[in-house]
């Protein structure tokens, strides 16, 4: 992949690729929302219309048109993103969507207010046409809407609020983002979901920590009318984790020999199982062969290895030598993760210098599979480490490495 774009990662499909885009959202953009991206993946039908409210630089409305050929995605960003996604729309020959650079909000009209492209910094004041989303489809004579994806850093609620009829004639599937930025509005989450609930909006599915996907349940109380009062029960439904199973594309190109990996390194205070049981420290389990020159990769693959009790310690870490300063290296990782939840990535010399964003993997059974990748220049180190919290221990095994080296 050349290095003025880069790949944000669809689960079950091939990645998409932005040519416009953040460059301090580099390390965000391959593994963001893995678990909302795949639910979309299994549920979106081929003649949904969507509205991607919050379009930003335009993956999901680049995913949304791949998923819904016959549909439609109406993709709306206010801010200045808009020609960002414009051409990440062109690049990808995307032609079942529009762009809409207005706002969404609880009511209709032009008003100065702060927008953020991007959370965390100060965002644009400015005048801005904004638009109670009933008024919008109204306006245009839609008469389709079949899901409702909401990410507008702290106007979540008032999208929903400007959606009320829409909500209760169409009854669209609701994938929104609820968060603490909801404070700077004086809301919150819990008022966000209760005024869904009241609404028929009664389960949520929570994806990526603060996504929740809300479907009216049928033949509720309300009868799909709004309750305007009293509580209403909201039931909060959590996935099982996500299972990655990735292989290295062949156009990664060429095969590393085995020597790839010079050495092997189990951190201090690590334990390690192997397979014929038992468990004793690494320092007893290991000694002689380190007293003998080191551990090689055979030493440590199908090894169960523990983890120290503390998140983000290191337990494994494989020196790398590329045999080159030039090229991309793609590195296939097979591990299973008995307990806790493993952190991998691939270093510099300095191991807390990630060369690429880390991956954290939840425990199940069998093995999983990941695809990483780094500039040969940088790379030095993959490192194995406890992504669980602080009091619980991690438990993984190696199963398989393998690297390409290309352009």
């Amino acid at each position: 992949m050349k290095r003025d774009r880069v790949e944000t990662m669809i689960p079950g499909r091939d990645p998409i690729e932005l040519v416009a885009y953040y460059e301090e959202f580099r390390d965000y953009y391959p593994y963001c929302e893995l678990e909302t991206k795949r639910w979309f993946v299994e549920h979106v039908r081929a003649d949904w219309w969507i509205f991607d409210i919050g379009a930003n630089v335009g993956y999901y409305t680049v995913l949304f048109s791949q998923l819904a050929p016959a549909g439609r995605v109406l993709a709306f960003e206010p801010t200045a993103t808009a020609e960002m996604l414009r051409k990440n729309l062109r690049h990808n020959r995307v032609g079942n969507a529009e762009v809409h650079e207005v706002a969404l909000a609880a009511t209709t009209g032009e008003r100065e207010d702060r927008i953020f492209r991007l959370w965390g910094t100060e965002g644009e004041v400015r005048t801005y046409p904004f638009y109670a989303l009933d008024d919008f489809i109204a306006k245009h004579g839609i008469e389709r809407v079949d899901c409702l994806k909401i990410d507008v850093d702290s106007f979540d609620f008032e999208v929903l609020r400007g959606a009320e009829r829409t909500l209760a004639e169409r009854n669209p599937v609701v994938v929104v983002e609820l968060n603490h930025a909801l404070g700077l509005r004086n809301q919150g989450v819990g008022e966000a979901l209760a005024w869904l609930a009241r609404r028929g909006y009664r389960q949520a599915l929570v994806l990526d920590n603060d996504n929740f996907v809300l479907q009216r349940v049928a033949n509720g109380a309300s009868g799909g009318r709004a309750d305007s009062g009293g509580a209403a029960d909201l039931k909060l439904v959590f996935p099982p984790p996500l299972r990655f199973d990735e292989a290295m594309r062949p156009s990664a190109g060429e095969p590393l020999a085995g020597s790839f990996i010079v050495k092997a390194e189990v951190q201090e205070g690590v334990v390690v199982a192997r397979r014929e049981g038992g468990s004793t420290l690494i320092s007893r389990a290991m000694g002689l062969l380190r007293r003998e020159g080191g551990l090689g990769f055979r030493d440590i693959v199908d090894v169960v290895l523990e983890t120290r009790a503390v998140a983000w310690s290191y337990a494994l870490v494989l020196g790398l030598a590329p045999d080159t300063a030039s090229g991309v290296v793609t590195v296939e990782v097979g591990v299973e993760v008995v307990d806790g939840k493993l952190g991998i990535a691939l270093a510099g010399a300095d191991l807390s210098s990630f060369c690429a964003p880390e991956r954290t993997l939840a425990a199940m059974p069998l093995s999983q599979r990941i695809v990483v990748a780094a500039r040969s220049a940088d790379l030095r180190h993959l490192v194995f480490r406890n992504a669980a919290p602080d009091g619980v221990r991690t438990r993984f095994k190696v199963v398989s490495i393998a690297a390409r080296l290309g352009t």
